[in-house]
């Protein structure tokens, strides 16, 4: 026992001074490659061969003077079965000698071993360099799939293999645009920002379907660059998406739940001195005028959907006001035709007949001061706006 015991302690001893050895071994290490030369890096790697933070900073010096650096980075992916890092920059550096079948294995085995964002993104641009369609919308589908931030570079891609055109936009949703909200979300900023009117109804279309309330802002201003682009009836179906009813006429003629701003609804302009509130009980849209307001400006507008160009229709609407002179300077215009608010304190039937010159012209509600008078001061209800068919 006596023999036994001595032998534990002298193993234990020398277990010890083998750990002391190696700790002060790995601090020279870590000392020198502190220093961050070359030659420092490289007696870090004598001292502690295996440590694949050093090797990789000496394989990086290699690059920056022009030195092979394969075979050190060949040693980090040995050492470090689990990285993708040396391996995608394996797969690079075969990529500029021009062996792609290497540069493509290389990286398949990074993706193999790390399947986060950076190596489907690294192979979506290697297959965008070497023109292969098919493999660049799979993995740039996967690279979505992951993706986070900023995502402008990888619609970008997607448009430069894609044709500018409507077929394009159809493919890029169909192969790229993942059913994931936060990335549609983005394409169809990008979309919007990147003034692609081919692609916005697509976009907006997918996102409208995932039925988020958040999203609604973002849809109507989609429904807005439909309408400012001419593609009317793609604004129609997304309006009629988010839950609206179909344009047919004046939408919300009596100012119901009143929506403002966007689409097919009425917009309500910032016009000094001017105010505007929604009555209930019977529903109502009043404006009031401070006497502060420009001689000229616009009160209200709508794009009204649903009417057929070269149609005649008849536009009416009941006003009544509150201490506004005769002539009120109030008028509704709509396709080249003008019709006059009259005042009066009791309710009123006004109409004027126009000619529809598109499927979607826009009516406006203006103020001109009347020569003669001073600025308005007093208030003006409306309700019961609507357009029919003239007889």
């Amino acid at each position: 026992m006596y023999y036994v015991g001595r032998a534990v302690t002298i193993l234990s001893l020398l277990a010890l001074v083998a750990a002391v050895w190696w700790s002060i071994r790995l601090a020279r290490a870590d000392a020198a490659f502190r220093q961050r030369t070359p030659a420092a890096v490289g007696r870090a790697i004598e001292l502690a061969p295996e440590n694949t933070e050093h090797l990789a900073t000496l394989a990086l010096q290699a690059e920056y003077s022009g030195q092979e650096s394969t075979p050190l980075l060949e040693e980090i992916a040995r050492l470090n079965p689990r990285a993708s890092a040396p391996r995608i920059r394996l797969g690079l550096g075969s990529e500029l000698r021009g062996d792609e079948g290497q540069a493509e294995r290389w990286l398949q085995e990074a993706f193999s071993v790390d399947r986060q964002f950076e190596t489907r993104w690294t192979l979506a641009n290697f297959y965008f360099r070497q023109g292969r369609s098919d493999e660049f919308w799979t993995w740039m589908r996967l690279a979505l799939e992951m993706s986070y931030g900023d995502r402008a570079a990888a619609f970008n891609l997607c448009w430069q293999m894609s044709p500018n055109t409507k077929e394009g936009a159809q493919e890029i949703l169909d192969r790229a645009i993942p059913d994931r909200r936060e990335v549609v979300v983005s394409y169809l900023i990008y979309v919007l920002d990147h003034r692609r009117q081919e692609a916005v109804a697509g976009a907006a279309n997918k996102l409208a379907k995932m039925h988020n309330a958040d999203d609604r802002p973002l849809l109507y201003a989609a429904t807005d660059d439909l309408i400012e682009a001419g593609m009317t009836a793609a604004a129609e179906d997304l309006w009629q998406a988010l839950g609206n009813p179909r344009p047919d006429g004046i939408s919300n003629p009596d100012f119901e739940e009143f929506r403002v701003g966007h689409g097919f609804g009425w917009r309500i302009a910032d016009t000094p001195g001017v105010t505007h509130a929604s009555l209930t009980a019977p529903a109502a849209h009043r404006i009031r005028f401070s006497g502060q307001q420009p001689e000229s400006c616009e009160l209200l507008r709508q794009v009204v959907g649903g009417l057929r160009p070269g149609v005649r229709y008849t536009l009416q609407w009941e006003a009544r006001t509150q201490g506004i002179a005769s002539p009120t300077g109030l008028a509704w215009r709509i396709a080249g035709r003008s019709g006059d608010i009259a005042a009066s304190e009791d309710w009123s039937v006004g109409k004027v007949t126009f000619t529809a010159d598109s499927d979607h012209p826009v009516l406006l509600l203006v103020y001109r001061r009347p020569a003669g008078q001073v600025r308005t001061q007093g208030q003006m209800e409306l309700r019961r706006v609507v357009t029919s068919l003239q007889e």
